[in-house]
């Protein structure tokens, strides 16, 4: 029997660890109690590493997965990646873009199961199978002007 994707993704969406901040969003002081609280709660390791006009926010969740998160000197994430045996939580890493791709996963698609979103608020790329998922996404409009899509990964 097969699931429709979109019953997948609700799954997925429902079942997954939490992430740390929002695509789009800002880690204020009241998110940053609420990133230790998860962090602890996770059992997930951190480390930031700063570059020039940008900084990445790496996560080791429990599961083995990574997730990144690209925050500008605005304090505002503009990208997010994750890479591991597990899927992160999709709907809090993509925040208010999470509808956009729970959208484009309904829709049918050919081939392996990728999703990928192209627009001018949003791209997105996930893909993989059992045990090694993969996937990026950012909002064009963020990106500080150091930063090209070849760098979110």
């Amino acid at each position: 029997m097969r699931f429709p994707v979109s019953c997948l993704c609700a799954v997925l969406l429902a079942y997954s660890l939490p992430a740390f901040a929002a695509l789009g969003g800002a880690p204020g002081p009241a998110q940053v109690g609420a990133v230790n609280a998860d962090s602890v709660r996770a059992k997930a390791t951190a480390r930031i590493t700063n570059y020039s006009g940008y900084s990445v926010s790496e996560t080791l969740e429990p599961s083995g997965t990574t997730v990144k998160e690209y925050i500008s000197t605005d304090s505002i994430v503009f990208a997010v990646s994750w890479q591991g045996p597990s899927m992160p939580n999709l709907q809090q890493l993509l925040g208010s873009y999470s509808e956009q791709f729970v959208a484009a996963a309904s829709k049918p698609h050919a081939g392996r199961r990728a999703i990928a979103v192209q627009s001018d608020q949003l791209v997105l790329r996930s893909g993989g199978h059992m045990r090694s998922f993969a996937g990026s996404a950012y909002v064009p409009a963020l990106m500080p002007q150091c930063v090209t899509p070849d760098d979110i990964r």
